[in-house]
């Protein structure tokens, strides 16, 4: 099932997050721009016959930041990264997977 378009998509430059507000959601998702960097799903980042991620958050400098963002179709995102990087697309399928593992990391460690 696709997702639909997020309502608004926002670099938060001075916090250093990419916010997305959801249909139906009522606080907007923040992700940090070193995270998303780190979890860039292209082929550069992830090889494209195993699957197995090359690049990792630890790995994005910690003062990463969108130059430039572009909006694809009616389904993703293009982020120009300071680095230099601008391959990935951020699908809405995507993105709204990064936000499901990371509230479900989060019920976890709340828990403990």
């Amino acid at each position: 099932m696709s997702v639909l378009p997020p309502q608004s998509i926002k670099a938060q430059v001075p916090k250093r997050l990419l916010e997305l507000t959801w249909e139906g959601e009522e606080q907007p998702f923040a992700i940090p721009f070193r995270v998303l960097r780190g979890l860039c799903p292209c082929a550069v980042c992830v090889n494209e016959m195993t699957g197995v991620r090359t690049y990792f958050v630890e790995d994005a400098p910690e003062d990463i930041q969108p130059e430039k963002m572009e909006l694809i179709g009616n389904y993703a995102v293009k982020i120009l990264w300071s680095d230099g990087h601008s391959t990935g697309l951020y699908t809405w399928d995507y993105l709204k997977k990064i936000q499901t593992e990371s509230q479900s990391e989060s019920q976890i460690t709340d828990a403990l």
